[in-house]
């Protein structure tokens, strides 16, 4: 069981995708090769089930056993050290029951985004609603998962930490993926009383501004782009923290480089992720394509992607 007071992701914890047949169901096979490619590359902590694992485009029953599968894989073998999973919903029972179904099967933590169609107007109906899907695992170190480009809810994170800490006993921090620093610097700064060295964790979720927001006060990044490029993502983590700007603002160039093809690219497929995962064929970790309404690419529009990723340098530098 995790410590509330201690429990804290740092560096690189990729947002994991979700591995597809063709015909668009949960390839379960392919969880462990996936596995395998992360930890060579360092990864010791996942995030599971959430907007790049498609959480939403999945069954209550295909996202619990995708969790069971991340534990048999990951945990089990002790290649993973940390599994997060992002357990909101669009109906509370089913967010309340993948709370608890984390608890069960051994996660390390869970993180919700906010109700998606009722939305909360208010700090305080957020802080409810938090507490009530906390408290399903209240064992457990629970994170908001501020996405306000795609969930339409925009709080001040600053005034949510600051009303929440005395609500959730179990609050340990926030996937701050918004592009608001002045928000998160803001974050920085409140206190957490349940914490052992009395900051809330806070992980950055925007790949192509990591750089700023580690230097807010992030103490790492939860992002896609770690599963096809985590060494670049390290470069850019460590020269900001020792201070050589110039080394870390080249990789974070690359990494938004990287981005605009991926954008332009996503645009086409129905979304982003779409696009991230065809990333994953390129570097051959074929985790097959987004399931609809999103869609893979053709082989046509793939070779297309190759194209301009060549035209970038990023094959000479990903890795």
């Amino acid at each position: 069981m995790s410590s509330i007071g201690s429990f804290k992701l740092e560096g690189l914890v990729p947002a994991v995708f979700t591995p597809m047949t063709k015909d668009g169901e949960v390839d379960y096979d392919k969880f462990e090769m996936y596995c395998n490619h992360l930890t060579s590359k360092g990864i010791t902590q996942i995030y599971v089930n959430g907007t790049t694992g498609e959480g939403f485009s999945l069954t209550l029953e295909e996202r619990e056993k995708i969790v069971e599968k991340w534990i048999e894989v990951g945990k089990k073998s002790g290649k993973i050290k940390s599994i997060v999973v992002q357990v909101g919903a669009l109906n509370l029972h089913d967010t309340i029951a993948m709370a608890e179904h984390a608890v069960k099967v051994g996660a390390d933590a869970i993180a919700t985004v906010p109700p998606l169609f009722f939305k909360p107007k208010t700090v305080d109906y957020l802080v409810k609603y938090c507490r009530e899907v906390a408290n399903a695992a209240p064992n457990l170190p629970f994170y908001f998962y501020h996405l306000p480009g795609a969930t339409g809810v925009e709080p001040c994170v600053e005034d949510f930490l600051k009303a929440a800490v005395k609500e959730i006993p179990s609050l340990v921090g926030v996937k701050f993926s918004s592009k608001d620093l002045v928000d998160l610097i803001g974050c920085v700064h409140v206190p957490a009383p349940n914490r052992d060295d009395k900051k809330f964790n806070l992980m950055y979720g925007c790949d192509e501004k990591l750089m700023a927001g580690m230097i807010m006060g992030a103490d790492g990044g939860v992002g896609s782009t770690y599963n096809f490029m985590a060494s670049v993502i390290r470069k850019i983590l460590d020269n900001t923290a020792k201070g050589d700007i110039n080394e870390a603002r080249l990789h974070q160039y690359r990494t938004q480089q990287t981005c605009k093809v991926m954008y332009k690219h996503g645009d086409l497929l129905g979304n982003n992720v779409a696009a991230l995962k065809a990333f994953m064929t390129l570097i051959n970790v074929d985790l097959g394509p987004a399931r609809s309404p999103m869609r893979g690419p053709t082989d046509q529009e793939l070779e297309e992607f190759r194209t301009e990723l060549q035209e970038i340098g990023f094959f000479d530098w990903y890795n």
